[in-house]
């Protein structure tokens, strides 16, 4: 799996403010509810060309980084932003009568292995109506789905599924473990397979199996109608992944975990050791999209699981293994890779209370080789455009930003620090000779290098600008996933939240990955500085924002001589800075009733206003 396919899962939307802002909370909690009590469903298109559901749809696509990236035809979101909301409501309504949908642009992008993968770009015009199918089915998939796939799954992560197998190296002393990987599985995906899981999930609309059938057979530009697969790069294709992929799940789940006992135990571990008495082979699985891993207790059992399971994928699936690529691992004596680390188990010698010798094992991991490789050709190529480009603040600001986000991705490795130093040890002479004419011996630092990295005395490179040091990163044990989080119920909604506030330094670096060429760079830095020192709130509701879910406000505007200063701009939720900006009566007193403003965040607003020229709100 790229980086790429990482970042796209860490692209995370406001969904949750989108669907209280059009009222379809409640019925994606409805679903999910009804799905969880194992009902069917079989009136779900008229959900999908709902007018709240199209609307929300055409919100989340808009805000999406790759919705400017055009399909087979010539149109972006910027071609559907001049429609009015009733325009494009009729024309999903009117598609969806009869569905055929327009052909996939293809294109390929590099993988590790000097390979390419190929991606299928569906038009805007077919985003919008897959992102209105995936907003209905995936409160039923995510009911259904097993608690320990992390991959394209609404608040679930990478480091959520690396944080899993830590705890089942460690805790559970799982020190065995199976590492599958699939033969091109999303060019391979069988269709009537597909159609047929669906089913027993229980969406039983023939209009809505019909439509996502077409979506499958679509044709690809230059390859013609597929017959198999489902095209990387649609806004359907995660989801339709793991339903594929989710029967593997449970049967796994059903062998050993699964299993009922006499007694009912709330812990885990409790349950486990209740079946290892049993003749049950002990197996557990952790999935990242098509990366997965199981866990054994014995190289026995290891080698009786990865048979079964290669026949169980092609007799059930009809998918295939890479036998060169899958591979039965020893953790205490060498290294499994999954999502860009390795990791095994090291033998560390302690003393129990009685001052008895006793052998204890712990978590050692690192950048994988292929990891360490890759990143130092990624810093090398952009050390390289700095010095020929005629605008090097904005690459030196890309250069820190794109640290920065491998910083905050592989620092739940143990050993991180050892796998940045052989980087910087590779390219800190590249970077030196090549950057020397832009070399000084003090810069200027932003917040975020401040607060990040104000301790360090690393920070030794400058160019006009401080440098992010390589080398200078901590580690941090990832968390575990905590299964009551979810976008469709109460309690759920909550721990998202907790969960955001948390993860303030992803949702920087998931920012720093993407630069606004429109803008300066000061802009650039400053939103993220601002951002960071509000904790990703809201200045007005104090809401907690999601990465690319805000919007940056000039106190002063530009046309009445503001700049793009840190002093002068402030980070806000969307409708909040429309209500600054507004002068429709009926606009300005909708807005408030939706974010039910108290008198002290009006005040605020007022404020704002002022300074842009406009009238105070008066709102009784």
């Amino acid at each position: 799996m790229t980086l790429i396919d990482r970042n796209q899962e860490e692209k995370k939307k406001d969904i949750l403010r989108y669907n209280e802002y059009y009222g379809t909370q409640k019925m994606f909690d409805n679903l999910y509810a009804r799905a969880e009590r194992n009902e069917n469903f079989y009136k779900l298109y008229e959900l999908i060309i709902s007018e709240e559901n199209i609307l929300l749809a055409y919100r989340t696509i808009k805000s999406n980084k790759g919705s400017t990236t055009k399909g087979s035809n010539p149109h972006t979101i910027k071609d559907i932003k001049k429609w009015s909301e009733e325009e494009i409501i009729l024309y999903v309504r009117k598609r969806l009568v009869n569905y055929n949908p327009q052909a996939i642009r293809r294109i390929f992008i590099p993988k590790h292995d000097g390979k390419m993968r190929p991606l299928g770009i569906p038009t805007i015009e077919d985003r919008i109506i897959q992102q209105c199918i995936k907003q209905v089915l995936e409160p039923i998939c995510e009911a259904k789905f097993y608690n320990y796939s992390f991959g394209f799954r609404p608040n679930r992560s990478a480091k959520h599924a690396i944080s899993r197998c830590y705890h089942l190296m460690q805790r559970a002393d799982l020190h065995y473990v199976v590492d599958i990987d699939l033969k091109g599985f999303f060019d391979n995906v069988n269709h009537s397979k597909l159609l047929k899981q669906m089913y027993s999930l229980g969406i039983r609309d023939k209009r809505v199996i019909s439509i996502i059938s077409k979506m499958l057979k679509c044709e690809v530009i230059g390859e013609g109608i597929q017959q198999k697969g489902t095209p990387q790069g649609g806004i359907l294709s995660p989801l339709l992944s793991n339903i594929v992929l989710n029967e593997l799940d449970w049967w796994i789940h059903s062998q050993f975990y699964g299993m009922p006992t006499k007694h009912k135990y709330s812990c885990q571990l409790a349950h486990c050791r209740a079946l290892k008495g049993t003749n049950l082979k002990e197996m557990h699985i952790v999935r990242y999209a098509d990366d997965f891993k199981i866990f054994c207790r014995d190289y026995k059992t290891a080698c009786r699981i990865k048979i079964a399971i290669t026949d169980w994928l092609k007799d059930r699936l009809t998918l295939e293994i890479n036998q060169d690529k899958s591979k039965i691992v020893n953790l205490r004596k060498h290294y499994s890779e999954f999502l860009g680390l390795k990791m095994k188990i090291h033998r560390k010698g302690i003393k129990d209370y009685n001052g008895n010798k006793k052998d204890k094992y712990t978590i050692k991991s690192c950048m994988s080789n292929k990891a360490v490789n890759n990143l130092t050709d990624k810093i090398k190529r952009q050390i390289k455009v700095i010095q020929h480009s005629d605008k090097p603040k904005v690459e030196l600001a890309k250069l820190n930003q794109m640290i920065f986000g491998y910083h905050n991705y592989y620092d739940s490795a143990s050993h991180v620090c050892k796998s940045f130093h052989t980087i910087e040890y590779n390219v800190l002479k590249y970077m030196k000779n090549r950057l020397k004419p832009f070399a000084t011996k003090t810069g200027t630092k932003n917040n975020v290098i401040e607060k990040y990295y104000g301790e360090s005395k690393a920070i030794k490179y400058y160019c006009q600008y401080a440098l992010i040091p390589i080398s200078y990163v901590k580690t941090r044990p990832p968390m575990q996933f905590k299964q009551e989080t979810c976008d469709y119920t109460e309690r759920g909604r909550e721990l998202v939240h907790d969960y955001l506030k948390l993860t303030i330094t992803s949702r920087i670096a998931d920012m720093m990955r993407y630069f606004s060429k429109n803008e300066s760079v000061e802009y650039n830095d400053n939103r993220i500085s601002l951002f960071s020192a509000q904790n990703g709130q809201c200045a007005i509701t104090k809401w907690v924002l999601k990465t690319f879910h805000f919007h940056c406000h000039h106190k002063i505007p530009k046309h009445l001589g503001g700049d793009d200063s840190y002093q002068n701009l402030v980070i806000m939720e969307g409708r909040v800075h429309k209500l600054i900006h507004t002068v429709d009566e009926e606009l300005i007193n909708k807005i408030v009733k939706e974010l039910s403003l108290n008198k002290t965040q009006i005040n605020k607003v007022n404020k704002y206003r002022v300074l842009c020229n406009l009238n105070k709100i008066n709102v009784a």
